[in-house]
């Protein structure tokens, strides 16, 4: 990883948060999070770059000497239930900066945890074609869940008019290696560094 590219790495956040807000504003109508939900804090791998984790510990040095303590037992305990994680088997679990149902390190967050909620296209690992994801909280009734056929894995233009609602729902390109590939690398030279579970950074 590049050195001294935090101040970089601000400006990009910002940048593709205002790209990213756009987006949710547009889509509100399908959105149903809300502060409290804590969904997609609560089973995940939570994939997180070298870049991302530096801006995490900015975050974590913020927080009270409590606060701090309870992230590290949270990560001791996990590490443990990691170690009897059968191999070759995804390790999912909760984010360890999710207290009290809230995010302990919101504005230091990862990108995978900006862009959650909205609905997007990313390659698909085996066909390497660009495939519609909706955020798994749809199984739960919430966002998207009014117009999203999950046998044919598309938006249903039926289920669309039944809502009554203004805008159609959209998928956006926001694949988190799309956001640091063309955004951060391409146009801000920023150097990711190693993409891993954020679970391995800590």
């Amino acid at each position: 990883m590049k050195e001294n590219q935090m101040e970089s790495y601000f400006q990009f956040i910002r940048v593709i948060m205002e790209r990213i807000n756009a987006h949710f504003e547009a889509q509100k109508e399908y959105i149903h999070c809300k502060e409290g939900c804590s969904h997609c804090c609560q089973n995940g791998e939570y994939p997180c770059s070298e870049l991302e984790f530096e801006f995490i510990k900015l975050g974590f040095m913020t927080l009270s000497p409590d606060i701090q303590q309870v992230i590290i037992n949270k990560v001791i305990n996990l590490k443990q239930e990691k170690e009897k994680c059968p191999k070759g088997q995804k390790f999912i679990y909760e984010c360890p900066f999710l207290i009290d149902n809230r995010c302990s390190i919101y504005r230091h967050r990862m990108i995978i945890c900006r862009t959650f909620g909205l609905s997007y296209y990313d390659k698909d690992d085996e066909t390497k074609k660009n495939t519609l994801k909706v955020p798994f909280c749809m199984n739960e009734g919430l966002n998207y869940s009014e117009v999203y056929d999950k046998e044919k894995n598309t938006f249903s233009t039926e289920l669309f008019k039944k809502t009554g609602y203004k805008a159609e729902p959209v998928a956006y390109n926001l694949g988190v290696q799309f956001l640091m590939e063309k955004f951060g690398k391409d146009i801000m030279d920023l150097d990711f560094g190693e993409v891993k579970a954020l679970i391995e950074w800590l």
